[in-house]
């Protein structure tokens, strides 16, 4: 009940803006006897309630579109641009813990990966040493600049040798 009354960054309460009034909380003024004012018409008080709610949107859109503004400056401010391209290598930022593992001890980045598409400006294909591809957000991703660490692991093809049956006699 107190959270739907107490105003926010709109000026005003989650209640004002559903209701089109105050909520009536409990004060000592619930206990005085109440005189009924002279109420305007039903549709002379539904004009009101419209053009109140009216002018009570177009602050609350305000509010919202200064707010997204300064969320979104807070958030540029340490976004960052990252350009991976087709045949890039990449670390993949994996917070996942393990269970039994400490967390100190933990690698948060694994790889190398080989980027091998880009599907969008944000998702990006990528590809491990074994060829196990999946598609992941570019924030996950970092350069790797040592091409020397990849090394991908080859199938080799079975070289067993069928076994010797003994001759028949």
């Amino acid at each position: 009940m107190a959270y739907k009354a107490t105003p926010n960054m709109t000026k005003y309460s989650p209640f004002y803006l559903l209701q089109g009034r105050e909520m009536p909380l409990p004060t000592s003024d619930d206990l005085k006897a109440k005189i009924s004012k002279e109420s305007p018409s039903h549709s002379q008080w539904l004009e009101n309630l419209r053009n109140s709610l009216k002018s009570t949107y177009k602050i609350v859109k305000e509010a919202n579109k200064k707010s997204h503004q300064h969320n979104k400056k807070l958030y540029d401010r340490k976004a960052k641009l990252r350009k991976i391209k087709t045949g890039d290598l990449v670390y993949l930022y994996d917070p996942a813990i393990k269970p039994g593992l400490s967390k100190k001890f933990q690698k948060f980045w694994t790889g190398p990966y080989r980027a091998i598409a880009k599907l969008s400006e944000l998702n990006c294909k990528i590809m491990d040493q074994e060829n196990k591809t999946q598609v992941v957000h570019v924030n996950r991703l970092k350069a790797n600049y040592s091409p020397q660490t990849w090394k991908p692991k080859v199938k080799q093809k079975s070289t067993r040798k069928p076994p010797k049956t003994p001759p028949r006699i």
